[in-house]
Formats: structure tokens, sequence, C-alpha cells
């Protein structure tokens, strides 16, 4: 867990955390001693928590794609809910579709992928081959530790109304919590 600004700040040099247009609406903040990625809403401003491998090793980068988005809505996750495998699912996808001139669909993809839901109360979710199989093989990290390895991103002077990054509608483009 990044427990200091200085810590974070050397996250967010190291790697791509977010698009340009979007630097000035985010602040990578470190998490409480008390605090987990399961943490439900509070009195604190609109925030979630992302896990680190998601940038250094998936090339996630913020804001999330409308696929990526689509994906957190229709499981009704938060991204640190989803298992980092699983993230990669979602990258490969997106960039072979990319690569291929198709359309990114959540049904194509949801056709050769089921969703595993973990041991309760904080079960992670993950993606595994439907009956016919999946597109694609883990990816090759192992991610022992990767829920060590997190934090959480504020989002400063944002207007849900205006907002077109994280919001639609007045309303979160994915689950924050």
């Amino acid at each position: 867990v990044f427990r200091s600004f200085l810590e974070v700040n050397a996250v967010r040099r190291m790697h791509k955390i977010c698009d340009p247009f979007i630097s000035q609406m985010i602040q990578l903040e470190p998490c409480r001693a008390d605090e987990g990625v399961y943490m439900g809403k509070s009195i604190d401003p609109p925030h979630f928590y992302v896990y680190q491998c998601f940038f250094r090793d998936l090339g996630v980068c913020l804001p999330f794609t409308q696929f990526e988005c689509d994906f957190l809505n229709f499981v009704n996750s938060a991204p640190c809910q989803l298992h980092p495998n699983s993230w990669g699912f979602l990258r490969v996808f997106q960039v072979l579709c990319s690569t291929l001139g198709i359309e990114v669909s959540l049904p194509v993809f949801l056709h050769f992928y089921q969703l595993k839901i973990g041991v309760p109360p904080y079960g992670v979710l993950s993606l595994s081959g439907s009956r016919d199989g999946g597109l694609f093989t883990l990816y090759s990290q192992s991610y022992k530790n990767y829920k060590q390895e997190f934090f959480r991103v504020a989002l400063v002077d944002v207007d849900p109304l205006e907002d077109g990054a994280f919001y639609f509608r007045g309303l979160p483009k994915f689950p924050f919590y």
C-alpha cells in the first residue's frame, strides 16, 4: 500500500497514468493505514482505487475506455474488484480489435469469457474462458502481491454534470466503490 505522496508521485513519474487532458482532474493519493480497496463510499471527495500493476504491466490509462467502463458497469464492479489478469484480457481484446479494424464489442467479448466470483465478503472477480473457450491464455505474470500495491485516484474539482471523462449525464461512468 502506498502510504506517502512521495511514493505515489514516484509511480506517476514512472508510468503513464493518464492522458494529459485529464491530469488536472485527478490526484493520486496514498492510502491511510486502515484503508483498503474495498472501502465503500465515504465523506471524502469522489475517488476510486487502482493497483499499480494496471499501469506498470497492462498499459491501462485513465480515463478508462468506453469498453472498460461498459464492462465494469456490466459486472457492477469497481476497478480494483477485478483481478489484474482479467484486466489483461480486457486490454488485449481491445488491442486485437483495434489491430483488426473491428469494433470493440462487449457482447462479443462476453461470448468468450465468463465471470467467476471470488470468496465473499471481498472476493475478487475474475474472468475465465467460456464453455466455448477463451480467446487468450492468462497473462504470464502471477500477481501474487498485487493487493499490496494500490493507491487512490481522487477527482479534483470535477463537476459530474459537465465532466465527460468520469461521468456521463451526472452519473459515474463506472462504479467507483
